[in-house]
């Protein structure tokens, strides 16, 4: 073969049973599987279309006759080239048909968590066990519940969410007493109620109360129709009641810093802000909680203590308040006759080596630690002061 010549053409070999025609150049291979692929994959989406079963996923890419670009765009039934990817995974979601929230009613009357059948059915609550609890209701008959369930409440324990239905209750009922037992405090106003843990409440009263009643062995709160005089009388609050609420509450205790501040200006005497800064600048606070130039500068308030300080008043030095010192009378001792009585007698001690102490008086709120009295300490020699609670 001479160098330079074209090459020979790819060799057709037929078979004298059958007209097929089998092709060895290996492009013309791959783009006969193209064709036949695209064809395949036509026949399907229209075979889907009618049967109106095209369940696509948003990710559908459309190729266009150019190789090297492609575009992302939305999927739609009259494109003709697609990559159709179904879901590995079936999904299932539910959507409530009703559009009211379902209410249980907060009772303090009831003795348990009692709830209607459809209740726990529209809120899908789940059946744990059949029940054998029988109920009295107000007009006297017996009402049999049927399930038993738990309320969606997982703050509290499972004894407390624990609640039985009855097919025949119009509404359901939440037992205040029994949500009470599982260490939480109720408090009702005229807008709503809120339930909190006992640990995190102290309430605090400034008068006596109105009414008052007592809990009962089935868990029912009861207040007396007549209250009698010297019966049903208010507790007094016990001594170590008394002495927590009239502890001083610590600086660190306050949940910001103006507030901090705030408690400070009035430690301080409720001083001026001019005055304040100076001072703290001259380092006389220090060691002092929360008390720095820059919480002064941002948090410092306004209170009317400090203005009613710094009054107009009368000008000092404008006349002496003082009286003349009368002058010495000369007496003539040479008239006077009399018999001696007694004699005056002076005598110098050392004090060197010597420490004196005294106890203030009840203060009247007790420190954090406990404290109300403060002893004071001097000694002579080196003169300091000793303060111990």
């Amino acid at each position: 073969m001479l160098s330079g010549a074209t090459p020979a053409p790819p060799t057709i070999k037929s078979s004298p049973d059958d007209d097929k025609t089998i092709l060895h150049d290996p492009q013309e291979h791959r783009r006969e599987r193209k064709l036949a692929r695209r064809h395949h994959i036509r026949s399907t989406l229209r075979r889907l279309r009618e049967r109106n079963t095209l369940f696509l996923n948003d990710n559908v890419t459309t190729t266009t006759n150019d190789s090297s670009i492609r575009t992302k765009t939305p999927r739609t039934l009259s494109d003709t080239t697609r990559h159709v990817r179904f879901r590995r995974q079936n999904s299932e979601r539910r959507y409530l048909s009703h559009d009211k929230p379902i209410m249980i009613t907060y009772d303090s009357g009831a003795d348990g968590n009692y709830l209607s059948e459809m209740d726990r059915a529209r809120a899908g609550l789940p059946i744990l066990r059949p029940s054998t609890r029988k109920v009295g209701v107000a007009n006297g008959d017996t009402s049999h519940a049927q399930h038993v369930t738990q309320l969606p409440f997982h703050a509290l324990s499972p004894r407390a969410r624990q609640a039985d239905t009855f097919p025949d209750f119009p509404t359901s009922l939440m037992s205040v007493g029994k949500t009470s037992d599982d260490g939480t405090v109720s408090i009702f106003n005229k807008t709503g109620v809120t339930i909190h843990r006992e640990e995190d409440v102290l309430i605090t009263c400034k008068g006596e109360p109105i009414l008052i009643g007592i809990r009962d062995d089935r868990g029912r709160y009861r207040i007396p129709l007549i209250q009698q005089r010297g019966q049903w009388q208010p507790r007094r609050p016990s001594t170590q009641a008394r002495r927590t609420l009239r502890k001083a509450n610590s600086v660190y205790d306050l949940p910001s810093t103006e507030q901090a501040i705030k408690w400070m200006h009035a430690v301080c005497g409720y001083p001026v802000k001019s005055t304040w800064l100076k001072a703290i600048k001259a380092g006389n606070y220090v060691g002092w909680p929360m008390i720095t130039e820059r919480n002064v500068q941002r948090y410092y308030p306004e209170a009317t203590e400090t203005a009613k300080g710094h009054l107009n008043q009368t000008r000092k030095n404008v006349r002496s308040t003082k009286t003349k010192p009368a002058p010495l009378e000369t007496c003539d001792t040479s008239q006077l006759k009399g018999k001696k009585n007694r004699d005056i007698y002076t005598e110098t001690y050392n004090v060197r080596e010597t420490m004196f102490s005294d106890q203030t008086g009840q203060f009247p709120t007790w420190s954090q630690r406990g404290n109300k009295y403060i002893m004071v300490m001097v000694e002579i020699d080196s003169k300091p002061s000793s303060l111990n609670p």
